[in-house]
Order: C-alpha cells, then sequence, then structure tokens
C-alpha cells in the first residue's frame, strides 16, 4: 500500500459513508467496503467512469485533479432497485481524487411514502367514511326507530368500518416494505412448512367455497432444497394474499395448486408456484395488476373484501428480496410465479 493509500484508508475508517480512491486516470485503488457494497467489488482497478454512468462525472473529475475544486452530482443508479445517491468529488494527494457516495435512497422513499400514504388515506377513506356517515345523519332523524331498519344500517356501517380497518393495514404494510425495500432480508426460510401453516390458516376460507388444495411438484427436491433467503414474516404475507385471491377469485368447487421447482435459468433461485381456476385476465389487465387500488372490476373487489393492495405488497416484498414475480393467465388456469435466492 503507497502512502497515498494508506491516508485514505486512514481517513475512510473516519468518513463512513461509501468512498474511494481514484488515480490520475479516474482508475479506482482503493476504496472502503461501503463503496464496494454499493457498486461491487468490480470496480477495483478499473475507471470509475465505468460505474457512475452520469454525463458530468469525468469532467467533474477533471476539475477536481486540475482544478482542485471540490464537486456535488445527484445520480440516480438503477439495477434491480431504483437507487438516488448523491455523489462528492474532491481532490487529494498527488493528483489523486476522492469520490464520496451517500446513498438518499431512504430519505426520499421516505418522504415520498409519507406523501402517498396521506394521498391514498384521504382519497380511499372517502368513501367508506361518506356512506357511514350517511346512515349516522339517517338513524338520528329517525329510522333508529325502526328496529329492521336500525339493524340493517348498522350491519352496513360495521361492514364499512372493517374495510377501512383493512384498508388502513394494508396502506401501514405496504408503506413499511417500501420503506425497506433496498435491504435485502438473509434469514434462511423453509417456504414448504411455511406453505403449510398458510394453507392450514386459510382452509376454512376454502371449504366455505367448495375448493381444496393440491401440491405438485415438477422435479424432486432433496433436503433443504425449500429453503430461501428471505424474512418469514414478509414471505407469509406474500403467499397468504396468493392464496387468498385464488380463493377470492377461484371457481366454487376447484383445486388451488401448489408447486416448488427450481428455475431453470436461474440455479441459485427457486419457483414457487400458485394456480387458481377461474375466470382467465386479460394480458392489458395482468400488466397493471400490482399497481396500488387497480382492480379488474372494482365493485366486486370491494363486495369480495379486497382493499386492492394485495398484489402491490406482493411486489414489493419480491423485490425487497430480490425475487421476480410473474402472472400468467388462461382458460385452464391463473399462474402466479414467484422466483426467490436459494439458502446455500
Amino acid at each position: 500500500m503507497t502512502p497515498v493509500e494508506d491516508r485514505f484508508a486512514n481517513m475512510a475508517l473516519l468518513i463512513g459513508e461509501a468512498c474511494a480512491l481514484l488515480n490520475a486516470r479516474g482508475v479506482v485503488v482503493a476504496a472502503n467496503q461501503p463503496m464496494f457494497g454499493l457498486l461491487g467489488q468490480r470496480i477495483a482497478n478499473y475507471p470509475m467512469e465505468r460505474f457512475i454512468r452520469h454525463q458530468d462525472f469525468v469532467e467533474t473529475l477533471r476539475a477536481a485533479r486540475e482544478d482542485g475544486r471540490v464537486s456535488e452530482l445527484s445520480y440516480t443508479r438503477t439495477d434491480k432497485l431504483r437507487r438516488q445517491l448523491h455523489l462528492r468529488v474532491a481532490p487529494f494527494e498527488r493528483e489523486h481524487v476522492l469520490v464520496v457516495i451517500v446513498d438518499k435512497t431512504d430519505t426520499i422513499s421516505i418522504d415520498r411514502i409519507r406523501s402517498d400514504f396521506v394521498a391514498n388515506v384521504s382519497h380511499e377513506l372517502r368513501s367508506p367514511l361518506s356512506a357511514v356517515s350517511g346512515f349516522i345523519e339517517t338513524l338520528r332523524d329517525g329510522a333508529g326507530e325502526d328496529r329492521q331498519t336500525r339493524d340493517k344500517f348498522l350491519a352496513i356501517m360495521q361492514a364499512e368500518a372493517e374495510r377501512m380497518q383493512r384498508l388502513i393495514d394494508d396502506l401501514l404494510s405496504l408503506s413499511r416494505v417500501e420503506a425497506m425495500e433496498h435491504h435485502t432480508p438473509n434469514d434462511k426460510v423453509d417456504l414448504h412448512a411455511l406453505l403449510e401453516q398458510t394453507i392450514a390458516a386459510l382452509s376454512a376460507q376454502a371449504m366455505a367455497k367448495q375448493m381444496r388444495f393440491a401440491w405438485h411438484l415438477e422435479a424432486p427436491l432433496g433436503p433443504d432444497a425449500c429453503c430461501v433467503l428471505g424474512m418469514a414474516d414478509e414471505l407469509r404475507q406474500v403467499f397468504q394474499n396468493l392464496i387468498e385471491n385464488a380463493i377470492r377469485y377461484g371457481d366454487a368447487g376447484s383445486v388451488i395448486e401448489l408447486g416448488f421447482m427450481p428455475e431453470p435459468d436461474q440455479p441459485g433461485f427457486l419457483r414457487v408456484e400458485v394456480l387458481n381456476q377461474g375466470p382467465v385476465i386479460e394480458k392489458q389487465d395482468i400488466a397493471r395488476l400490482t399497481e396500488r387500488f387497480y382492480r379488474i372490476d372494482a365493485g366486486r373487489a370491494r363486495d369480495m373484501g379486497g382493499t386492492g393492495l394485495g398484489l402491490a405488497i406482493v411486489k414489493h416484498i419480491v423485490n425487497r428480496h430480490q425475487g421476480r414475480l410473474r402472472i400468467a393467465s388462461s382458460p385452464e388456469n391463473t399462474r402466479f410465479c414467484v422466483t426467490l435466492r436459494r439458502h446455500a
């Protein structure tokens, strides 16, 4: 290690943020662990401009090296997830340049999530609140004297209150997942056991529609083959939402199939499928199913207790787990595929 690199290493310990030392040719000669974690180990001994795709980055390096100027840049990095980065570039010793990157993603995401939460709550709660207010006013005007009318209105008011509670719960859940979306969980989760527990919890709902569950395996799986990296509570929420959808929108008396298989194109990943028999989902609707509050049939979805947030929650949890969600529909079945990283 050269004296310049040694001084950089000591300084990097104090900074805490992702930082790298570039030589006169813009090549990364040293970096701390946060920088390797952000851009990857591949940056070592390569020009940093290969990894920071910003039109002003090269000029910023030149200004720091030749003019001694300190500059700042805002940079959006898009890999699997979108990240908002803030770069600081400053001259260092002997024509070297110091690059510090501050990840602003969480701060910006939290501000956006807070704004979205307020907007969504105010929009989606307006209808049930208006309904409840209307029934209260009607009861106060004398309708409450009629026991049959009163009981009918109170039942509707209770249903609307429960709908608001489900909506708030789902919005809070979605906000929590979005806030943590850039932090990948790495616990060992046995998906087979998790799905068995989820099926048991939802069996009463399935039995009410004379539906049953069946397993299918396209390839034999050995011990621990159904274990993935993730967070058990969030993955349970993923499959609870998918199975509840299969029950809610599937045909009465049909079979809900669940299965595991190795992902053919990704050896380190496991595919989990939930299949149900029901109405075909059109292609233009499939493309929008994971949008918050998107419903193919809004009235039917509300009548069945849906909030319009279930698949949005699924999508964000799968993204947080660095996985993939795919949806396909045909006259034979509707198939939800979740691909997750296997536990080594």
